[in-house]
């Protein structure tokens, strides 16, 4: 990340004006895939993940140790692929497993900054933060473990994702 630290910097950022909430998507699709249970993943570069068409990517949602707070997901992009940009609720901190490629993230009025990135980084998105991830390869995935304070959250009632107006597909 740059040494710009706009977005460390939380401006009040409310659902925008369409609220295109991608929640109903994601309790569908947990409900037919829930979380693993398990005290151990073993090779998250070779784990079989589900396809997750609202997302573009393939995930398996994880509860490690009958974990209350902190809910880690892997995600998978294909090859030359790329996520739906949206933002949550929730703090996330991504570790790459496998492949390269980048992020965007902004707020909203703020110009977005791109984040390179390859196996073996870690990354931090922004709570509310706008933010979409390109798997830069044309030939290999890209895999990345994503765990977040979802359970908290949710607990709190305050648990939300929303996909971006611009978004293809969004209104669905």
């Amino acid at each position: 990340m740059s040494e710009n630290r706009s977005l460390t910097t939380r401006p009040e950022q409310p659902l925008s004006g369409t609220a295109i909430s991608e929640m109903t998507q994601r309790e569908t699709w947990n409900k037919k895939h829930p979380p693993t249970e398990a005290v151990i993943v073993k090779d998250l570069r070779t784990t079989e993940l589900v396809a997750r068409e609202f997302r573009n990517t393939k995930a398996r949602f994880y509860r490690l140790n009958g974990a209350i707070r902190l809910q880690p997901h892997l995600s998978e992009l294909p090859a030359g692929g790329a996520s739906v940009k949206h933002r949550h609720t929730t703090e996330a901190v991504l570790y790459i497993v496998r492949g390269t490629g980048h992020t965007v993230i902004n707020y909203d009025g703020q110009p977005e900054e791109r984040i390179d990135w390859a196996e073996g980084d870690l990354l931090g998105i922004p709570l509310w933060a706008w933010h979409q991830h390109f798997n830069d390869s044309t030939t290999e995935v890209a895999r990345y473990l994503a765990v977040q304070d979802t359970f908290t959250v949710k607990q709190m009632g305050l648990h939300q994702i929303e996909r971006h107006p611009s978004t293809p597909g969004a209104g669905e």
